[in-house]
């Protein structure tokens, strides 16, 4: 009988690894080794009360740290290492490691760097080894600031998540069709631009981000939603961007699209305050192309009307700031739809020029599905169209000078360059934005970043400047 009992204890554990396909695998990466680990607890206690149904899988890698959070509740304790977990309604299921993770399990004690690229690739090789699905959305969670995201401090020196890290780092096989990016001011056309399914490297067709600060998501409302039986206890309401009222998801058979646009309504819904955009990142390398194309003619006009322009564009950072300078300088991102219709209806602005601004617009509303704009943190605007406006472009008001340095705000955007900056604090460069379509040290603009060196850079000689690029 006791050999029998063991061999039973042994078909569980084994089970437990051997899951069954499904169309869905919801991928939680919960970077909480910084001040979100509180956050990203309630995100867990709302997921299991939220997932009803087991035709799709959730799983999370969390990180935890000493000093935020004393919860010991909604996880198996109180922890400060990192751990696997399958989520189930009101449950969870400590996962072992396997392979990919060989120190996480019971028993046993692991202390991931969720700041470094190949814990990602790691987590997400794992999901579709052991919980296979056709369709993955990844969430990343933690705190962003658009130079990047999942902040840790533990691996000995703080280092985060960047953009072009992550496409240096995964492949191709680690491409997700949903990358919701549950941290703030990530809506950026160079990150999307980054992830773009042309890369031939990490991609997502689509993408859920803000432009400003924002708050977490309401998984418990999300995933009550993804269920195909009749659940009264539901409250649906009007769908403010589709029309009509809002429904339930059939896990087993909702695409992308669906999921992203339900969760899309669950953040309106929610989190009114801040700004959220649903992207279609198909449309992100035909738009960096146009882009280009017009940061050629824009070469030829005057600066000091595009200055002009790029001071009275939409920028997202916060009006109730105490030092609206430093808030601008930290946060150096500006609507890209209202900057390209200022350029198109500029009385300054050449024809050409003015038109090509016009299709560059065109290409903004195919990429951005969705879009709002919260009232109260952000400066006041009549510029905000839902489903046009939302995305920004990094555009520093790059000729002006920070009081407390002394300096050009372009002289402090050393981070945001084609070659490698990780030898600077909290940067890492590499953009393909930035290096795509550019000859550097040819004496012309090749690129829009290329354009804002030529527009805020007194010297061009060879690796001239203060960001010591040459165009």
């Amino acid at each position: 009988m006791k050999k029998l009992f063991i061999i039973f204890l042994s078909f569980i554990a084994l089970n437990t690894y051997s899951q069954t396909p499904k169309n869905w695998c919801i991928l939680y990466y919960a970077a909480g080794s910084n001040s979100s680990e509180t956050d990203l607890l309630s995100d867990i206690a709302e997921m299991k009360a939220g997932k009803k149904s087991k035709d799709y899988h959730l799983i999370t890698l969390i990180d935890r740290i000493e000093g935020h959070s004393e919860d010991s509740s909604t996880l198996d304790g109180n922890f400060n290492d990192s751990r696997l977990y399958q989520i189930e309604h009101n449950s969870l299921i400590r996962l072992k490691g396997r392979e990919f993770f060989p120190k996480i399990g019971l028993g046993e004690s692991m202390e991931v760097n969720m700041g470094d690229a190949m814990t990602l690739k790691k987590f997400i090789q794992y999901g579709k080894k052991h919980f296979p699905a056709k369709h993955y959305l990844l969430i990343i969670r933690s705190h962003g600031n658009g130079v990047g995201m999942c902040a840790d401090a533990e691996a000995g020196e703080r280092d985060k998540l960047y953009p072009a890290e992550i496409t240096n780092i995964l492949g191709k096989s680690e491409s997700v069709d949903i990358l919701g990016l549950d941290v703030c001011s990530m809506a950026g056309l160079e990150n999307l631009y980054q992830w773009r399914p042309e890369n031939e490297s990490f991609s997502a067709n689509y993408i859920i981000a803000s432009s400003p600060l924002s708050g977490a998501w309401a998984y418990d409302r999300i995933l009550e939603r993804i269920n195909d039986k009749v659940d009264e206890s539901v409250d649906l309401d009007e769908n403010n961007f589709e029309g009509g009222k809002e429904e339930m998801l059939d896990p087993k058979s909702m695409d992308p699209l669906a999921l992203s646009e339900l969760i899309f309504e669950e953040i309106y819904d929610n989190q009114r305050w801040a700004s959220w955009a649903l992207i279609d990142n198909t449309k992100s390398d035909a738009l960096k192309q146009k882009i280009d194309e017009a940061a050629k003619l824009l070469a030829k006009e005057d600066k000091t009307t595009l200055y002009s322009i790029m001071e009275n564009t939409l920028g997202y950072y916060h009006n109730t700031s105490n030092n609206i300078e430093i808030a601008q300088l930290t946060f150096p991102y500006l609507d890209a739809y209202h900057f390209w219709e200022l350029i198109s209806t500029s009385n300054s602005l050449g024809e050409e020029s003015k038109n090509i601004a016009k299709e560059v617009n065109q290409l903004i509303d195919e990429l951005v599905i969705h879009s709002y704009y919260g009232r109260g943190y952000l400066p006041e605007t009549n510029h905000f169209n839902n489903g046009k406006n939302g995305v920004y472009l990094i555009l520093p008001l790059g000729n002006k000078i920070f009081t407390q340095s002394g300096q050009t705000f372009w002289s402090h955007c050393t981070w945001f360059h084609p070659e490698d900056q990780s030898n600077l604090e909290d940067a890492y460069g590499q953009y393909d934005w930035c290096k795509n379509a550019a000859i550097p040290g040819n004496q012309v603009v090749d690129n829009f970043f290329e354009l804002l060196d030529y527009l805020f850079e007194e010297s061009n000689s060879v690796k001239g400047g203060v960001n010591q690029y040459s165009w």
